[in-house]
């Protein structure tokens, strides 16, 4: 079955090639736009057990995924009861002055790193992706941190580009509004700074 998911920003593509993959559908293939849709449709593929292999199309990407043996997996992330996800939708925590509100983050973050109890997800979207790009470095090493004691980083890939700064992410996952929302219903609960 080959989907044309051309021209379609993320997490459509995800979402209409989950669907099918949900369905047990072989020899899969869709078409998309680039690297983005690549990356993500490459973690989806990975989490089924069925890798993908890309080719180009035109100015296009045809994506195929392995067949598999028709069975769904389990939940690709099943944690714990205390699972927990940090959400950072802003590069600060609070709405009151900006300086304070991105010390708060940083602190957060080092708080974070420092602990035995680690968040399974930091997650990053709207304005709290700037905080990925290195505008404190001290957050970027703790996030480092946080990733060498297991913890998953994801960074909304569609608010990068929003703020012209994709390039500038340092640390993460560049992800999609599918991924993130998936990892805020694996845990247990999610704590918005």
């Amino acid at each position: 079955m080959r989907l044309d998911a051309a021209g379609k920003a993320c997490p459509i593509p995800v979402i209409m090639a989950k669907k099918e993959l949900d369905n047990g559908t072989q020899s899969l293939e869709i078409i998309v736009d680039g690297q983005t849709q690549i990356d993500n449709l490459e973690r989806l593929g990975n989490t089924y057990g069925r890798p993908i292999s890309t080719s180009p199309k035109g100015d296009k990407f045809l994506v195929s995924f392995a067949d598999g043996d028709g069975k769904i997996p389990e939940a690709a992330n099943s944690f714990k009861d205390d699972s927990y996800a940090v959400f950072f939708n802003k590069a600060a925590v609070g709405s009151g002055d900006a300086e304070l509100g991105l010390n708060l983050a940083k602190m957060a973050i080092y708080t974070l790193s420092e602990s035995e109890n680690i968040p399974t997800y930091v997650l990053f979207m709207n304005d709290g992706v700037k905080l990925t790009t290195g505008i404190e470095p001290q957050i970027i090493d703790n996030l480092n941190t946080l990733i060498e004691k297991g913890a998953k980083v994801l960074v909304c890939g569609t608010c990068l580009n929003f703020f012209g700064i994709k390039d500038d992410c340092k640390i993460g996952t560049v992800s999609n509004m599918f991924d993130i929302l998936g990892a805020m219903q694996a845990v247990s609960k999610v704590i918005t700074l």
